[in-house]
């Protein structure tokens, strides 16, 4: 049968059985719009849950736990921590794509700050903070932003006010036990910091409306210069440092990334080894506190783990596989339910096509008298099951695009800010689409199979015979 008389064919069955593949076609669509839906809104999740929350390309190394006794520990001494070795060796490891070592600083400090973009000064009685190698985020921060220690150069000139300092400096001062400044103060550069996106979702979906403060995720992010926190050194509320001067500096955000810790600041590894060795001594400040571990590929976890307990460190674990595998386990419990609507739809259609063959079976014996072939008919009940699954996958796809549309407006002026709350709840990839597509139409094949094979295996003589024309 020529190519052109095969299309013919195939146009003027499917007018003349329109009705019959109707109620099929819907459940084919329905069925690829809930698959094509919910795997989009579960990669849309694992990017949230996984990408955002507990990055799964990365794992966060800490020291293994070791028991101080009471007297060492009241005399200063401090579990061993990471050392440089570590670091090299982890740098060293297959799959390993970059190691970023930490310190926090380990002793008591405050701080409070805010009134740039509050109108009123907040503070935090315990302050937490810690310290990364400058360039692990240079490339992340904008041009002509300094993120190093900046003692060396503040002009250190006597103050007793802000004023008396040339800008940008601050003018840093010691402070007495009662918290009075202690003058005159030192001429210093604010110290660089930086903060988590984790920190400002946080801020935005639970602290600022508790405190009826605005949000300040997005303002911050895209101008992060200028915050500045007045920062208490040695003192907080609950407790002093046991060695050093109090002193009151003062800190200003410049970027934000997630290279930074996830609820306090971080700041230059340098700053956080000086203040460190000022104040907790020397030990603490010659090792690391933590690793994060950045994997060339999840799928490293497993060795890069082994290699880190070989040190003598730990994994602490973050959550994400669990996550993950919740996230996965709830797609593909709803993915089946969709893929049964559209095998359920699928049957329909073989029944509708069943029918069909029985009622054209004088139709189909002619077609055999005129030269068509068994592969040809076979074919063309094959064409007709197919037709109906693309169109149906087709409608599908756009009614699932149609309705993360709706999903996306509906969630974003129903439910109120909370932390890492998507402003795009899917992720739309060419593979689950095309995977649908091929599901919905080979569902439809599969089920005209049978009926395909029946009318193949049509005798013309048997059927003229009996005179069904």
């Amino acid at each position: 049968m020529r190519a052109a008389a095969f299309v013919t064919l195939l146009g003027r069955d499917l007018r003349r059985a329109g009705g019959s593949f109707v109620l099929a076609a819907v459940g084919i669509t329905v069925g690829i719009a809930a698959l094509v839906f919910f795997l989009a809104l579960g990669a849309g999740m694992r990017s949230v849950v996984l990408g955002k929350i507990f990055p799964n390309d990365r794992i966060e190394v800490v020291p293994r736990e070791q028991t101080v006794g009471a007297l060492a520990a009241l005399l200063g001494a401090r579990p061993q921590g990471i050392t440089q070795d570590n670091v090299r060796a982890m740098q060293q490891t297959p799959g390993v794509r970059a190691v970023l070592p930490k310190l926090k600083l380990l002793f008591p400090h405050s701080g409070r700050g805010g009134q740039e973009l509050f109108g009123r000064t907040i503070g935090a009685g315990e302050l937490v903070a810690d310290g990364i190698d400058p360039a692990l985020v240079r490339a992340e921060l904008g041009p002509g932003v300094r993120f190093e220690d900046t003692l060396a150069q503040s002009s250190g000139r006597a103050c007793q006010r802000h004023a008396d300092c040339a800008a940008p400096e601050k003018c840093a001062t010691d402070i007495a036990t009662n918290g009075a400044s202690i003058l005159p103060g030192r001429c210093e550069l604010p110290i660089p910091a930086l903060v988590s996106p984790y920190l400002l979702e946080v801020f935005d979906g639970a602290i600022a409306p508790a405190h009826g403060l605005p949000p300040i995720a997005r303002a911050l992010a895209d101008h992060a210069a200028g915050l500045e926190l007045e920062w208490d050194l040695g003192r907080a509320g609950l407790g002093f440092a046991q060695r050093g001067t109090q002193r009151r500096v003062y800190a200003r955000v410049v970027g934000v990334t997630p290279r930074a810790i996830d609820l306090g600041i971080t700041v230059p590894l340098d700053v956080a080894r000086r203040m460190n060795r000022e104040y907790a001594g020397e030990s603490a400040a010659s090792q690391y506190t933590s690793a994060v571990v950045v994997l060339s590929h999840p799928e490293h976890t497993s060795a890069v783990g082994a290699r880190v307990r070989e040190l003598g460190l730990e994994v602490r674990t973050s959550g994400a596989e669990q996550m993950g595998l919740l996230v996965t386990v709830i797609t593909a419990v709803l993915s089946l339910t969709s893929a049964v609507i559209v095998l359920l739809a699928a049957l329909s259609i073989a029944h509708a096509l069943g029918a069909r063959v029985r009622e054209r079976e004088g139709e189909i014996a002619l077609l055999r008298v005129c030269g068509a072939s068994r592969s040809a008919v076979f074919s063309l009940v094959l064409a007709e099951a197919m037709v109906v699954g693309m169109v149906a996958s087709l409608a599908g796809a756009g009614l699932a695009r149609a309705l993360g549309v709706a999903w996306n407006k509906w969630l974003g002026s129903r439910l109120p800010a909370f932390p890492f709350k998507p402003d795009d709840w899917f992720v739309w990839t060419p593979r689950d689409l095309l995977m649908a597509f091929v599901f919905g139409v080979g569902a439809c094949a599969l089920s005209a199979l049978w009926p395909a094979r029946r009318a193949a295996g049509t005798d013309p003589s048997v059927v003229l015979t009996r005179g069904v024309f």
